[in-house]
C-alpha cells in the first residue's frame, strides 16, 4: 500500500513537471501568464516593438529641457516588453549636455546597469544604512559600464564642456523611478524639521523651487570652465500640477 502511494505521487509530480515546462508560466499584471500566451501576444501586435528605435522615439515633456534628456524603451513607451517571460527588461537613454546632471533618484523595481556611449560621466551612488551611507563615486567614459542596486539612490553627471550619453539597462521591463529630492519635498514640514533641526521657514523657502525629474545644469566650477551661464542655461522644465498628487 505505502509503495502504491508513493508511486501515485512520483506520477502526479512528473505530470505537474511535465505541464510546467511544456507550458511555463509567469506573474504578469496581476494573473499567470503561460510561455504560449506571451508567444501569441508578440504575434498579433506583429512583433512591433522587436526592433526599438531611439532615433524615432521621443522624451516625455518632464524629461526634456536643454539640459539633456531622457528616452525609456520601458513597457509604457514599448509594449512589446510586457510579452518577455518573467521581469523583462528595459532602457533608458539619458542624454547630458556640458554640466548638466541627472538628478538623485532610485528605482525601486530593478537593478540598473549603464553602458557609456561617448563622453564621460561621474556616476555616484549612497549606501543603505547598512551600508553606513556610504558615498561610492566614479568617472566612467566609453565602453564603460557601472552597477546599481534596486532600491539604492543614485545620480551622474557631466563635467565635461562637451555633450555624453549612456544606455541605463534594466533588469525589469518596469524599473520604476523615485526622484530624490522630489520625494524629500512632500514630507510636511515640521516632519522635516524634527530630522534635521533646519528651521521651518528655511524648508518652506526649499519647496519654492520647481520639482523636476530631467536633467538640470550646474556645478560652479564647471560653469566657469565652460563658459555656461546657469540662468540662461538652466532651462528646467517643472512637473505639472497632477504628476506632483501623491
Amino acid at each position: 500500500m505505502a509503495q502504491s502511494h508513493a508511486l501515485a505521487m512520483a506520477l502526479a509530480f512528473a505530470a505537474m513537471f511535465a505541464i510546467a515546462t511544456a507550458q511555463p508560466f509567469m506573474f504578469e499584471a496581476g494573473k499567470f501568464q503561460t510561455g504560449v500566451q506571451e508567444a501569441a501576444a508578440r504575434r498579433e501586435d506583429n512583433y512591433s516593438g522587436f526592433v526599438f528605435n531611439f532615433n524615432d522615439a521621443k522624451p516625455s515633456a518632464a524629461d526634456d529641457t536643454p539640459n539633456g534628456n531622457l528616452i525609456l524603451n520601458q513597457v509604457a513607451t514599448n509594449p512589446f516588453l510586457s510579452t518577455l517571460p518573467g521581469d523583462g527588461n528595459g532602457q533608458t537613454l539619458i542624454t547630458l549636455g556640458p554640466c548638466s546632471g541627472n538628478t538623485p533618484h532610485s528605482h525601486p523595481r530593478g537593478s540598473e546597469i549603464s553602458f557609456m556611449l561617448y563622453g564621460s560621466i561621474e556616476f555616484g551612488m549612497v549606501e543603505e544604512n547598512s551600508g553606513q551611507n556610504r558615498l561610492v563615486i566614479a568617472n566612467i567614459t566609453q565602453n564603460e559600464t557601472i552597477h546599481i542596486p534596486t532600491g539604492i539612490m543614485h545620480f551622474s553627471f557631466n563635467y565635461q564642456c562637451e555633450p555624453a550619453a549612456f544606455l541605463a539597462n534594466f533588469a525589469t521591463k518596469d524599473p520604476g523611478t523615485q526622484t530624490t529630492w522630489n520625494s524629500l519635498m512632500r514630507i510636511p514640514t515640521h516632519i522635516l524639521n524634527s530630522a534635521t533641526t533646519i528651521p521651518e521657514r528655511l524648508i518652506n523657502g526649499l519647496k519654492q523651487f520647481p520639482q523636476v525629474t530631467a536633467p538640470g545644469t550646474g556645478g560652479e566650477e564647471c560653469l566657469r570652465r565652460c563658459n555656461i551661464n546657469q540662468q540662461t542655461a538652466n532651462k528646467l522644465t517643472p512637473l505639472n500640477a497632477t504628476e506632483l498628487l501623491p
